[in-house]
C-alpha cells in the first residue's frame, strides 16, 4: 500500500512532472510495496537512509538495476511529497454551498470538509475506485494520461445526522463521483441519492433513444 498515491500523482505534477510519467511513479512505488511487502508511508519512508535501505533490499534480485534506479528516484521523490507543506491540500473546485454549516455544532464547520479531507478521501478512492458511481465515467478512459488519477469525492450522510463527534466511514459515507454528478447530488436542498441520479441519467437516455427511434 502507498499512502496518499493519488495526492502524490497531484504532487509530483505540480512540480512539473507529467501526469503519465506521474503515473509512473506511483506504479514503481506500488511494485517496491508488494514486492519487499511493507506500506510506502511517512513511517517507512522518513529519512535517505530509509530510501537507500530499501534500493539495497531491491538490488540483486528479481528487478533490473536500471527498474530499481527507477525506483529510487520515485522513493526520493515521495519523500520530498511527504516532507511538504500539504496539510492545505484540497480540490477547490470540491467545495460547494460553502455557505453552509454543520447544524447544532459548537464551532463553524464547513460541511465539504469530510469530501476534502485527504485520508477519508483517499481510503474512499481505494474502496470505490476511480470510475463516478452514478454515470460510471473514467478520467483516463476519456482524456487520457492527464486525467490519471483524478476523481470527486461526495459525502453521502445528511447534514443534520453530522455533529462534532461524527466520524467518517469513507466506504458507506462516501462515494466517488466526476464533478458534473457531484453538482447535481449538491444542486437541490434535499440532496437527491446516487440512486435516484443514476434513474434521472437513465430515463433521460431513454427518452432521447425513443425521439431518435
Amino acid at each position: 500500500m502507498v499512502d496518499r498515491e493519488f495526492d502524490y500523482i497531484d504532487f509530483l505534477v505540480s512540480t512539473g512532472l507529467q501526469r503519465q510519467s506521474a503515473n509512473s511513479y506511483r506504479r514503481y512505488l506500488l511494485s517496491v510495496s508488494s514486492y519487499l511487502n511493507i506500506n510506502i508511508n511517512r513511517i517507512t519512508i522518513s529519512s535517505n537512509e530509509d530510501v537507500i535501505n530499501i534500493i539495497n533490499r531491491l538490488s540483486g534480485g528479481y528487478y533490473a538495476d536500471s527498474y530499481v534506479s527507477n525506483c529510487g528516484t520515485a522513493l526520493r521523490r515521495y519523500l520530498v511529497f511527504i516532507n511538504s507543506n500539504i496539510d492545505d491540500f484540497y480540490y477547490p473546485e470540491e467545495i460547494l454551498n460553502s455557505s453552509e454549516y454543520i447544524e447544532g455544532a459548537k464551532k463553524q464547520v464547513i460541511v465539504n470538509s469530510y469530501e476534502r479531507d485527504r485520508d477519508a478521501r483517499n481510503k474512499a478512492i481505494e474502496i470505490h475506485g476511480l470510475n463516478c458511481s452514478v454515470c460510471d465515467m473514467n478520467f483516463e478512459e476519456t482524456y487520457g494520461e492527464i486525467g490519471v488519477g483524478f476523481i470527486h469525492v461526495h459525502h453521502l450522510k445528511p447534514l443534520h445526522e453530522i455533529n462534532e463527534e461524527y466520524s467518517v466511514d469513507p466506504e458507506k459515507d462516501l462515494i466517488t463521483v466526476c464533478p458534473n454528478c457531484h453538482a447535481m447530488l449538491h444542486r437541490l436542498k434535499n440532496q437527491p441519492s446516487k440512486k435516484q441520479l443514476k434513474n434521472l441519467i437513465k430515463k433521460k437516455n431513454n427518452l432521447t433513444l425513443d425521439l431518435r427511434l
